[in-house]
């Protein structure tokens, strides 16, 4: 009933695939299938984007602040002095509480606090219309990574030098968007202008999960993307495909693919959403995507001499 679908011809189009992730029931799925049965995904994007551009409001940094602050929830190591953060950006669905912890254990036992920011909360966004791009696409929502960037340096407990972004499918690949925003210094969509927040200078790596390559990005932050070769909706190609074309100038991207993995593999109690989308937990390639996170964090750190 379900297949994987190959966009190697349209880069670009893969990210509809993870807009598919929980769609609300098969026949969405289907249609799904059909936009892309009918190469119909780069003409796809290309309306979506189109609609956000002409109908999202413009905004500032602070409003969109005052929308997402009071949602958050932070996570940090007992003790004191600034850590190193990692800012958690949950998939289409809407945060899942128990992925949340799960992460927060492991970052805090490492001595890392962890900041799990909520797109919709504050908005009232109604998440299928995210999952369909129909609200808070990826190259709207990446200001919201700007505006925690910059909302974080506020906080003692974070060390502003050693952030570094997850994000999981929708969250990932707005994380994307960021990084080739902040790449040509382009706003996102619903600000006017590119927010000056340093963001290179305080964001020292990138945690992709079951996300997509897009379009090229330059900046100097280094990145990895964790795929499954049993999604339903990436087709992890895609991303290899990207690899050889990824600029030399950029910061490094790696690629871990898990064979057997699905769409939300790191759930170990996964929504009905993602119940529903296929997820299976895998510990295994859970606990080799937790060892590769620590290990540039760590590395990060001795950079930093801390």
């Amino acid at each position: 009933m379900f297949r994987k679908f190959s966009m190697l011809g349209v880069l670009l189009g893969a990210a509809l695939l993870n807009a598919g992730n929980v769609l609300a029931s098969d026949e969405s799925r289907q249609e799904l299938e059909a936009v892309v049965e009918e190469g119909g995904a780069a003409q796809f994007i290309a309306q979506a984007y189109a609609h956000a551009k002409a109908t999202v409001k413009d905004t500032t940094l602070e409003a969109i602040s005052k929308d997402l602050r009071p949602h958050d929830h932070r996570f940090f190591p007992d003790g004191g002095g600034a850590v190193p953060t990692v800012l958690f950006f949950h998939g289409c669905s809407g945060p899942t509480e128990s992925h949340e912890q799960d992460w927060a254990d492991r970052l805090n036992k490492a001595g890392v606090g962890m900041i799990a920011v909520d797109s919709y909360k504050g908005r009232g966004i109604d998440w299928q219309k995210a999952c369909n791009f129909q609200a808070m696409t990826p190259w709207q929502r990446s200001a919201d990574i700007f505006a925690t960037v910059e909302d974080v340096k506020k906080d003692p407990r974070v060390d502003a030098d050693q952030l570094y972004l997850a994000g999981f499918s929708h969250g990932a690949v707005s994380i994307w968007a960021a990084l080739g925003q902040a790449s040509g210094k382009s706003a996102p969509i619903s600000l006017t202008e590119w927010p000056s927040v340093d963001f290179d200078q305080h964001v020292q790596g990138a945690f992709m999960f079951y996300g997509t390559c897009m379009q090229p990005w330059t900046v100097d932050v280094d990145a990895v993307m964790f795929l499954g070769t049993e999604d339903r909706y990436i087709d992890e190609q895609v991303c290899q495909a990207y690899e050889s074309n990824h600029p030399k100038d950029a910061g490094a991207l790696d690629l871990e693919i898990y064979d057997g993995a699905t769409h939300t593999f790191d759930h170990a109690e996964p929504n009905q959403a993602n119940i529903d989308a296929g997820s299976v937990y895998d510990a295994a390639a859970t606990e080799d995507a937790w060892q590769t996170m620590l290990e540039m964090i760590q590395a990060g750190r001795k950079k930093d001499g801390k």
